[in-house]
């Protein structure tokens, strides 16, 4: 037992292999449920369309987990970081290459050929991130690059969609925004609440402007029927939270607690945003 514990230490590393981000895995998932949902009951079900579905959830999370070991090289190779861990980090950057390179080709063998077009931007975010890791940890946590990652995982929702549906509409861009949006608004929220919690300066204008804009641009959405007014709802609750934290310093007192509840929120804004496009 001692023995297998220490050869899982040697090959997993959890520093190397799971991304840190607070709520990164909402940011993904909830897109990724969301435009599932929409594509499989709004729209017109492509042939294998659970199957493109279960291609583009591992493709996606393969790429996605492959920016921490890639990043953990780079640093390594840079000087900042343990030598004995390059080729463990290596072998994860690898490997979860391949694996998003073999769901991509499956997803060409089941003609969802549309999906190419969201490699472009997805490989743009994570060659950012790889940027970002040239200048050090403080680069990588900037605002900037957070709210460049919340959007670049939000498009989930449209390779979802594509997935299901094997087709590129105007739905297809319609959802990208809206959870775009949802995961920006998310990464706003979750940095004051951290900020206050730690004892730092946390841009409050900026939080509440961006939950400002944010409901003004859905409204004009659901006004102009690009969208139903139930994407609304959720918008309007995020502002009232943002005005909530708005007024005072919020610390957090429990953050496991914290990180549940944000998913939570993640999730009920993503099925609301969903239910606009069923009914």
């Amino acid at each position: 037992m001692a023995e297998t514990a220490v050869q899982r230490r040697t090959w997993f590393r959890k520093t190397l292999v799971v991304p840190t981000e607070h709520g990164a895995w909402s940011w993904l998932l909830v897109p990724f449920l969301t435009g599932a949902l929409v594509g499989s009951l709004a729209g017109n079900p492509a042939p294998f369309s659970g199957m493109a579905l279960v291609f583009t959830l591992i493709g996606g999370l393969s790429a996605y987990m492959s920016r921490q070991p890639a990043t953990a090289l780079l640093r390594i190779r840079r000087g900042r970081g343990r030598k004995a861990d390059e080729s463990l980090a290596l072998a994860w950057t690898l490997g979860f290459g391949i694996v998003a390179g073999l769901c991509l080709l499956g997803l060409l063998a089941l003609n969802r050929i549309a999906l190419v077009a969201l490699i472009l931007p997805f490989a743009a975010v994570l060659v950012m991130y790889l940027l970002a890791a040239r200048s050090g940890r403080a680069a990588m946590r900037a605002l900037s690059m957070e709210l460049t990652g919340a959007v670049g995982l939000a498009l989930m929702a449209p390779a979802a969609y594509i997935a299901a549906t094997g087709a590129v509409d105007a739905t297809t861009w319609k959802l990208w925004a809206l959870l775009a949006m949802q995961n920006a608004l998310g990464v706003l929220y979750v940095r004051v609440r951290l900020a206050d919690t730690h004892g730092r300066l946390a841009s409050r204008r900026l939080l509440l402007g961006g939950h400002v804009a944010a409901l003004l641009a859905v409204t004009a959405g659901a006004a102009l029927s690009w969208w139903s007014w139930l994407a609304v709802i959720p918008f309007a609750g995020f502002l009232l939270r943002a005005g909530w934290l708005y007024t005072a310093s919020r610390p957090v007192p429990n953050v496991k607690r914290f990180g549940f509840t944000e998913v939570g929120v993640e999730i009920a804004g993503g099925l609301l945003i969903a239910a606009g496009f069923l009914v």
